[in-house]
């Protein structure tokens, strides 16, 4: 006996619908993307409450309300309006934080230059701090002295 072959075509199927280059590309969007949102996150993040919560700018704020140089310089009463830059450098076992912060006082705006670093898990250290005052002069907060100016410093030293 022998079978007739059949008429019918055999069946086709449609072929797979691929999305590889879709995925592909929005796989490579968001691990490119990942990182700004995260740094923008924590920068938003730090810029609204970790300044607050910042032990370095607390004791500068401090500083400049208690200390008799830069009560002289800006008056009593003096406060920290804002933060102009932050440089942040950090290795295991070390950070440093360099701050350049503006100040304003009933005898007008000063700009303090902080350089503070922290080792290990022990507290913080600062290391400089430096208030220009409205006149533009120069005062070193640690060591309680008036720099000399650039003006000071140019002038030929004419002792015997």
């Amino acid at each position: 006996m022998t079978l007739a072959p059949s008429s019918a075509p055999p069946p086709t199927y449609r072929p797979r619908r691929s999305n590889g280059c879709l995925w592909g590309c929005l796989i490579l969007l968001l691990i490119l993307a990942i990182p700004p949102t995260l740094i923008g996150g924590y920068g938003a993040w730090f810029l609204w409450q970790g300044y607050r919560r910042d032990p370095v700018l607390r004791v500068v704020g401090e500083m400049v309300r208690e200390d008799g140089m830069a009560r002289q310089v800006l008056g009593p009463d003096a406060v920290v309006t804002g933060v102009e830059g932050n440089v942040f450098s950090w290795m295991p076992g070390r950070s440093s934080h360099d701050y350049e912060i503006a100040l304003q006082g009933p005898k007008g705006e000063g700009h303090l230059a902080v350089i503070s670093h922290q080792s290990g898990f022990g507290g913080f250290k600062l290391d400089s701090a430096i208030l220009t005052g409205p006149d533009g002069r120069r005062y070193d907060l640690l060591k309680h002295q008036v720099l000399p100016s650039d003006e000071d410093s140019a002038k030929p030293d004419r002792s015997i």
